[in-house]
């Protein structure tokens, strides 16, 4: 669930929040994220601005926007990312000198790395040098210090750069482009791994410290299924997969157990389709000794040892295979095709009992 930050509703999914945003707030009460969010919202339904960005929009055009430092600006304006994004590094210095901030390269890589976001790094100027930016420059702040850290210190991870990347990514599969927008999710995923700090161990903990842009076990779940849908089609993947999903489960030990049942079993899984079969089995037996309730573990691991794959079974590890299908059968959560399970045990009895005929036959 994502909690609304300026009403007390909570919504099952992003598109639903940015519904809400869009339809029940006024842009001039939305800070910077969910703006962003709104604009999405706009751009993926083809809708038309709200009268107020409309006629925001208006008197921009009718104005000319003087871009030079030195020009006062009306109360009622506010400066827009992208304003910052177009100004040369040296010009956000000396607008920032304005305010008695200077700052330098190297001493601006040195706030970046005590700290994991642009946000952060804005308050600690605001509160180093006492500043007072109000009005139109209320804003230029935050926005100076994440394009300066996109130019000055773009290896250190910080958390504006999620949005970014996520929304990268969700381009890019509007596109076609399925195996670069992964690498976009796998790239926000290694930030939100940055910057969350070791005794954040649950995600309902990381999801109120990361940035309100997603729902963190939905985005970790859809990245997994995006890497098994590639992993079919280039075997590269299992790899990339597996790495993640043993990221999750190092990152989160505290995350829900159904979350960690099932990233566990998608590691397993990877190994397999991996070839790493010993390694894999040994997966399946520590999830049965930490999960005995789950039945998919003994199915997975009765399975490894003589179906497609396998190298041909000695009668011991066909009497296990037997043993672990009649666990998972009597396992307190339920299978979804037990009759599968059954006639796999009726299968092997089979090949078992054809393997006492021939040795009596041959006695």
């Amino acid at each position: 669930m994502t909690d609304c930050p300026y009403c007390e509703q909570s919504f099952a999914d992003e598109s639903e929040i940015r519904k809400h945003l869009y339809e029940d707030h006024e842009s001039d009460e939305l800070g910077r994220i969910d703006t962003k969010r709104v604009e999405q919202y706009i751009d993926d339904h083809d809708l038309e601005e709200s009268d107020d960005d409309a006629t925001r929009a208006q008197q921009d055009t009718g104005e000319a926007v003087d871009m030079s430092l030195g020009t006062d600006r009306q109360s009622g304006e506010r400066w827009e990312l992208h304003d910052v994004q177009a100004l040369a590094t040296g010009e956000i210095r000396d607008k920032l000198a304005e305010h008695g901030i200077d700052t330098t390269e190297e001493s601006f890589r040195d706030r970046a790395a005590a700290v994991d976001s642009a946000m952060a790094l804005a308050d600690q100027w605001e509160d180093d040098h006492n500043v007072d930016a109000s009005g139109y420059d209320q804003d230029f702040i935050w926005m100076a210090a994440e394009v300066l850290w996109s130019r000055w210190a773009p290896d250190i991870p910080y958390q504006e750069r999620i949005y970014d990347l996520v929304q990268d990514g969700r381009e890019l599969r509007e596109q076609g482009d399925d195996a670069e927008a992964c690498e976009q999710w796998l790239s926000a995923w290694e930030i939100i791994a940055a910057v969350t700090p070791d005794d954040i161990t649950t995600l309902e903990a990381a999801d109120d410290h990361l940035p309100n842009v997603l729902s963190l076990e939905a985005f970790l779940r859809s990245l997994d299924n995006d890497l098994a849908t590639l992993a079919a089609d280039d075997p590269t993947y299992h790899e990339r997969r597996l790495e993640f999903c043993r990221e999750v489960c190092t990152q989160f030990p505290d995350a829900p157990d159904e979350l960690l049942l099932d990233f566990r079993h998608f590691v397993a899984d990877s190994l397999t389709e991996l070839g790493r079969v010993t390694e894999s089995r040994s997966e399946f037996e520590t999830l049965i000794r930490d999960y005995p309730e789950d039945p998919w573990a003994y199915k997975k691991l009765a399975d490894s040892y003589w179906r497609k794959g396998a190298d041909e079974p000695t009668v011991e590890e066909l009497e296990r295979a037997v043993t672990l299908y009649e666990r998972a059968l009597n396992a307190e959560d339920p299978l979804e095709q037990p009759s599968a399970v059954s006639d796999r045990i009726g299968e092997l009895e089979r090949r078992l009992a054809d393997v006492d005929t021939s040795e009596t036959q041959e006695g």
